[in-house]
Formats: structure tokens, C-alpha cells, sequence
């Protein structure tokens, strides 16, 4: 979408800047400084009053477009599930992605002290560097940081197999326990550390199966044969998917 320019109100001007900024964040994965970014937007359209009539109205429709855009991401659904937010109220927005940053500080805080979580990633037998570069992965990871996650990644490759073992196992837990959206959302952020492992895929296409979407499968265990087109297993699950009748 073009960048809108006003020139009546430095206020609006600012708005416009921030708005444009959390737009940057939405393309590039950032989906947690792009929803932190777009609260301060609101922020200031509620309460600055030096903003005139024919800007606000300006500024609504382009907030209202942007909603629309943020809620049918694929990333924003597969962190926060399906919502749908109102044109036009922005006090409701606010409040809802104010809820959302809580909710995701509370998750990150959970996953650095569980001691489950201590346990799967080893976290005791890394020195206090890695221990930092794990718990800021795990960080990245819960907040959608997808720039930063793959820098992180790129540069800690042994962090990176510890953080992904505890989404994997995560997620094979979830399935185990019949808690298939859950263990859904945990594959898929082992994807973001990992985007081309065939074995994530392979997981993911077992949960499809398991609630019964078919399409799903077939897509999921199609990518993992495109990562690897030697996978033995994955062609046994693709030739079951292939004959299976939901």
C-alpha cells in the first residue's frame, strides 16, 4: 500500500510514520514489534485531540485497512488463531493488542523458568552466553521475530538444535495427549527455526492426518519429499495418505 503523506498536523505526521513502520514489520516477519508498534499508533490517534477532522477520517481508513491486513496473516493466525477486528474500534484494538503482549511475556517468562523446559534443553550444561542465546531464541521464537530468529539461528546453530528439540517435543507431546491444535502451533514453530526439515513436516502431516484433513497431509508430506527426496518414511506416509479415505 502507498505511503500517505499529511502535512497539517505533526501529530498526524507522526502516526503516519509509526504506521508505515509497523507495516515494514508485518512484511518482514516481525510480528511482535509490528503489533507493539501499531498499539503506540493507537495510542496517540485516541488521545492526541490536535488531529482534525479530515485527517482522522484519512487515518481511520487506513488503520481499518491494516487490521484487515494483520488478521489474515498466516503468521499472526498461527501465533494467535482466527480473530476479526472491527472497523473503527480502536479502543477494542488497543485493548485486544495489549492483551496479546501480556499473554506472549507471560508465555516467554513460563518457558524460561519450567523446569520441563530446563530439562529437555540442557540448559545447566551451557555456559551463561548460550544459556542467554537459548532463552532469547525461545524469546524470538514465542514473539514471531522471524528477522532476528534467523540471525540467531544462522550464527548458534548448536542453540538452534536445542531450542528445536523442545518445540519438536512439544508437539509430539501435544499429539500424544489428543491435543492436536496445540501440537499444530508447537510444529510450527519449530519450522521457524527450521524451515527445511523434513522430519517437522513429516510430524505435521501425521497431526493433519490424525483430524482428518487430507489436503493438509498430502501438502505437508509433499514438502518434506521436496527437502528430502530419499525419505523412506515419508514416502510410506504418502503413499497411506494417497489411499486414505478420511
Amino acid at each position: 500500500m502507498e505511503t500517505m503523506v499529511y502535512r497539517k498536523s505533526s501529530a498526524t505526521s507522526e502516526i503516519m510514520k509509526k504506521l508505515d513502520e509497523s507495516r515494514r514489520h508485518l512484511r518482514t516477519g516481525n510480528l511482535f514489534s509490528c503489533i507493539v508498534t501499531l498499539r503506540d499508533v493507537l495510542d496517540a490517534f485516541l488521545h492526541d485531540a490536535s488531529i482534525d477532522q479530515a485527517d482522522r477520517s484519512k487515518i481511520t481508513s487506513s488503520l481499518n485497512h491494516y487490521q484487515q491486513q494483520i488478521a489474515t496473516a498466516a503468521q499472526f493466525r498461527d501465533l494467535y488463531g482466527m480473530f476479526t477486528f472491527r472497523d473503527s474500534d480502536f479502543t477494542t484494538t488497543y485493548d485486544f493488542l495489549g492483551q496479546l503482549i501480556t499473554i506472549k511475556e507471560d508465555e516467554i517468562a513460563s518457558v524460561l523458568i519450567g523446569k520441563d523446559v530446563k530439562n529437555i534443553l540442557n540448559l545447566e550444561s551451557l555456559d551463561s552466553v548460550d544459556q542467554q542465546t537459548a532463552k532469547t531464541m525461545l524469546a524470538m521464537v514465542e514473539r514471531g521475530e522471524q528477522m532476528v530468529l534467523r540471525e540467531l539461528v544462522a550464527a548458534n546453530d548448536n542453540i538452534a538444535t536445542l531450542v528445536l528439540s523442545y518445540y519438536n517435543e512439544m508437539g509430539i507431546g501435544y499429539r500424544l495427549s489428543g491435543d492436536t491444535d496445540k501440537a499444530i502451533q508447537e510444529y510450527k514453530k519449530a519450522l521457524s527455526i527450521s524451515p527445511d526439515d523434513e522430519n517437522l513436516f513429516y510430524n505435521l502431516a501425521r497431526v493433519y492426518i490424525e483430524i482428518g484433513n487430507k489436503k493438509k497431509a498430502e501438502e505437508c508430506i509433499g514438502r518434506a519429499l521436496k527437502l528430502n527426496p530419499d525419505f523412506i518414511e515419508g514416502f510410506k506416509l504418502q503413499n497411506y495418505i494417497n489411499n486414505w479415505t478420511p
